[in-house]
């Protein structure tokens, strides 16, 4: 298989499922018809074009790792991401529309790309096998590359560092604290062990704690279920987008605006699944939408739309690559 395709085509993959994501009509998120006043669709648009580079970048070395060229300590995934961060947030884009996306895709596009490099087709379980060895095999350097890459976004949560689930350790690693760099540096914590620690305070710190399991092992065969090809991949986003809602609590919804409404929101999706066999995808959308936008996007399930962006890749990624 020709070294230079498979890159490209994991990259136009990854950037087609950022598009695929955002412009279906998921309740309480940007979409097509659905703006906030700080974000568009326009903003999504940007982001997925200005992360080319971080996806082609990540895939490339993905493939020389599933060759054997260099070892997973060799990947560099705080550099990554630091430097997907620096282009699509840069430029004409000012907006955070996709920092977790970045720190999910990253590790995916390097562990799919190292799989199909191995045996030319896409499999979860080898990409789930080479998403542990290079999450195990990060540094402190990589910690420091990835704070570098958060301190190009706004910071939202204060509800969240109030309860219980956040402690001194929390604290020490903020990345709001000014500190930060000189205690990572003087605990010489690695980044893989630094998100296993935080893993009950963020989401996506929890997923890679789990080597990707929700992404992988949940969501991929839920959008498999829904959907054949990109004839009905939109029905199927909104579909696993409220199982998934319905699932968990929503991470970003937590740390905005509290565990408590992030329960409500779950509940409110679980009765949505439970009153109809076949769910309605007009009245779900109506209903859980007007509730989620009341107040603006404080209850806006990024967490939820960022996992969800991760799986449609995989699906798509193994449409083309299962044979």
């Amino acid at each position: 298989m020709d070294v230079n395709y498979v890159p490209w085509k994991i990259c136009s993959l990854g950037q087609l499922s950022i598009l695929l994501e955002v412009s279906s009509p998921k309740p309480g998120n940007v979409n097509r018809m659905q703006s906030f006043s700080d974000t568009s669709y326009r903003h999504f648009l940007a982001s997925a074009s200005l992360f080319n580079k971080g996806l082609f970048d990540s895939s490339t070395i993905g493939w020389r790792l599933g060759l054997n060229e260099i070892d997973a300590d060799q990947v560099y995934l705080g550099r990554l991401i630091h430097q997907s961060a620096e282009q699509v947030f840069g430029g004409p884009n000012f907006s955070n529309t996709i920092m977790g996306t970045i720190l999910l895709y990253i590790p995916l596009s390097v562990a799919i790309s190292a799989t199909i490099s191995e045996s030319e087709i896409f499999n979860a379980r080898p990409a789930q096998s080479w998403i542990k060895e290079i999450i195990d095999s990060t540094t402190v350097e990589d910690t420091l590359q990835v704070y570098h890459a958060l301190n190009r976004i706004h910071h939202s949560g204060e509800e969240h560092k109030s309860t219980a689930r956040w402690n001194e350790f929390h604290s020490r690693f903020d990345i709001d604290n000014p500190n930060v760099f000189d205690n990572i540096r003087k605990d010489q914590i690695a980044l893989g062990d630094l998100f296993k620690s935080s893993a009950k305070v963020d989401s996506i710190c929890e997923e890679w704690s789990n080597y990707f399991n929700l992404i992988l092992n949940e969501i991929l065969p839920k959008l498999e279920t829904h959907s054949s090809n990109l004839d009905d991949i939109e029905e199927a986003i909104v579909k696993t987008y409220i199982w998934l809602l319905a699932k968990k609590p929503d991470g970003l919804i937590i740390k905005k605006a509290g565990l408590e409404t992030a329960k409500k929101i779950q509940e409110l999706a679980q009765s949505l699944l439970a009153e109809r066999e076949e769910l309605e995808l007009t009245y779900a959308i109506n209903s859980l939408d007007s509730i989620l936008r009341r107040h603006g996007n404080l209850m806006n399930p990024g967490s939820t739309a960022d996992f969800l962006s991760a799986g449609i890749f995989c699906k798509l990624v193994q449409d083309v690559f299962s044979s």
